[in-house]
């Protein structure tokens, strides 16, 4: 079972790449762009046919505990960066100085990015390595897909498995397995994309220290 999982994580993670290096080539746009458009009709192709997926949009009636998770993420980043304030340290504010991008992480991204990996591939996976193990390899997915997992790059050992990516859709698939319902986890999803801008302008001295678990 675990070489069928690898095998299919691999073929997706490839075809995922093959697609964001086609876009990217054939649009002439900002890569992240590109990548966003092949997300967004994912999704969309996802939306359309997956009608679990529609219900597990629904926003009334449930438990309050999942909702919790995003501002906590956000306070937390918050009281961390004015507490440390006075620690010493100095180091150049990294400030994003691209609006466009800055808003898309905070909203269009996060929600693309649920859609396809915790409300199509994870369950794809389930089908045929079983819950558990597709919630890691899945994960193992998403972390490659941020690294542009060509065919070419995996073999020549050039892509990689970024930890905040990773641990990111540990998360977010147990939040929506946990409670069937994917809008607490596309708001934990920007709330944790949203920690960069609040150490950038609270306290860059974070972004040294937790600059490698953002992709």
């Amino acid at each position: 079972m675990f070489l069928w999982a690898v095998s299919i994580s691999l073929a997706i993670a490839v075809a995922l790449g093959e697609t964001y290096a086609f876009f990217i080539d054939k649009l002439v746009v900002s890569p992240w762009i590109a990548i966003l458009a092949v997300h967004c009709l994912l999704a969309a192709v996802l939306l359309k046919w997956s009608l679990p997926l529609r219900e597990s949009f629904r926003l009334r009636g449930g438990p309050i505990m999942p909702w919790l998770a995003a501002p906590l993420v956000l306070t937390g980043a918050l009281f961390l960066g004015i507490l440390t304030r006075s620690d010493g340290m100095k180091y150049s504010l990294a400030a994003s100085s691209d609006l466009v991008y800055a808003v898309a992480t905070l909203t269009v991204i996060p929600m693309v990015e649920e859609v396809i990996f915790r409300g199509g591939i994870s369950p794809f996976l389930a089908r045929f390595v079983g819950g558990s193990w597709a919630v890691w390899f899945a994960a193992i997915v998403f972390s490659m897909a941020h690294t542009l997992p060509t065919l070419g790059r995996v073999v020549g050992f050039k892509v990689g498995l970024p930890l905040g990516p990773f641990l990111l859709a540990i998360c977010c698939d147990f939040i929506v397995r946990r409670w069937g319902r994917i809008w607490p986890a596309v708001f934990f999803h920007s709330a944790c994309n949203g920690t960069v801008y609040v150490f950038n302008y609270v306290n860059p001295s974070w972004m040294r220290h937790f600059g490698g678990l953002y992709m």
